[in-house]
């Protein structure tokens, strides 16, 4: 029986929203997308209700059908974390709210995703886990447009579709994502997280050095081609990593392994398009 999803990811400046099928085999049909020119910030602001509703509009073209919703958060809060391997998903969410009551100032204003790292075996006694605490209001405000035509299955940041998408890979992959808010770079193996790092940033020159520490510092093969997921990297930046970390930058992309029917170019896409196609596929599966 075939399956769709619609699926929307708000970045910081853009949106998009795209609608899934599920075709024979493991492959999928996106039947339609469409990216729009405002995001997170304009959506924090005074005519976010407007600009959400042109959102719902669009979507309710497919009314009914389930929706995963994700956001691009100007801030993140990451904590290392261990569950022993038998942990429920309740143990994890009780414990997330534990740690956050610690050390954040609105811990009831704030949603986690717990990401398990690649490193995990049954061999060790605990498993290495990251919780990712993040603004629950863009999220919120979203799902409460969107629920009133379609059952909301996935609501979250972008972190766990990006690592969703390496399932597809059979090699590490590299993704950095540069605003005026922060560094963040993560490296997927076998879709789960193995190295993740997060740094506030309040210019452009800490966002040179902090980008360079972090890839120099990162366990990164010369070869590696990193991903960006966002606009942050200008053409003068690009040269300047490239001298001093050797490495080089390409858009983010969906894998090649990734049979989707329906999409001619897929380096035409966006980086928002591309969050929200990864949001639907995890969805899917």
């Amino acid at each position: 029986m075939s399956q769709s999803i619609v699926a929307c990811t708000i970045d910081a400046d853009e949106s998009s929203i795209v609608r899934l099928k599920s075709s024979t085999g493991e492959g999928r049909i996106l039947s339609a997308y469409r990216s729009f020119p405002f995001g997170r910030t304009d959506i924090t602001s005074p005519q976010g209700a407007r600009l959400l509703k042109k959102l719902e509009s669009y979507a309710a073209q497919w009314g009914g059908e389930n929706m995963a919703i994700t956001v691009s958060h100007d801030t993140l809060h990451p904590l290392p974390a261990y569950f022993a391997h038998n942990a429920t998903p309740e143990t994890r969410q009780k414990y997330s709210r534990i740690e956050a009551a610690y050390f954040l100032d609105n811990p009831d204003g704030h949603l986690c995703d717990a990401i398990a790292y690649s490193e995990n075996g049954r061999e060790r006694a605990y498993e290495k886990s990251l919780l990712l605490f993040y603004s629950d209001t863009c999220l919120k405000s979203a799902e409460k447009q969107f629920m009133e035509n379609h059952p909301i299955i996935f609501k979250g940041s972008h972190i766990l579709p990006l690592l969703s998408m390496n399932e597809y890979c059979s090699e590490p992959q590299a993704i950095i994502e540069i605003t005026g808010d922060h560094v963040m770079l993560l490296i997927a193996n076998g879709g789960k997280l193995n190295h993740f790092a997060y740094r506030p940033i309040n210019s452009h020159d800490e966002a040179e050095y902090f980008t360079i520490k972090e890839l120099q510092d990162a366990p990164l093969s010369k070869e590696i081609v990193i991903q960006a997921a966002d606009t942050g990297i200008k053409k003068g930046f690009r040269k300047l990593i490239k001298k001093e970390t050797g490495l080089d930058f390409a858009p983010l992309s969906l894998p090649q392994s990734i049979a989707i029917s329906g999409l001619k170019n897929t380096k035409a896409l966006s980086s928002s398009a591309v969050k929200a196609i990864a949001a639907g596929l995890m969805a899917l599966a």
